[in-house]
């Protein structure tokens, strides 16, 4: 699946799992985000050469806006909101 004239590319991930973290993210913060790329890679768990590569797009008027969450995680200066939270065991299932 390709991008359409509406999105733009955010970044590539090789691999699946970092890139729905990304996705995730994205979408808690209300930045619309999906994911593309080829399957077989992720199907066998395979990363070589482009195998398991996943690009993650947005709509481009939300491009920068998404480009300022994504550094600001990799360097450490990501804020949490009063409505985010953070739980290191994962959603309670109870």
């Amino acid at each position: 699946m390709s991008s359409s004239e509406n999105e733009a590319e955010l970044v590539r991930i090789p691999g699946g799992i970092n890139a729905e973290a990304i996705i995730t993210a994205l979408r808690g913060r209300g930045i619309p985000a999906r994911l593309t790329g080829e399957v077989a890679g992720p199907i066998f768990g395979l990363t070589l050469d482009g195998l398991g590569e996943r690009t993650i797009l947005v709509p481009k008027e939300k491009l920068e806006e998404a480009q300022a969450l994504l550094d600001a995680a990799e360097d450490g200066t990501l804020e949490l909101g009063e409505n985010d939270t953070v739980d290191p065991m994962g959603p309670d299932f109870t």
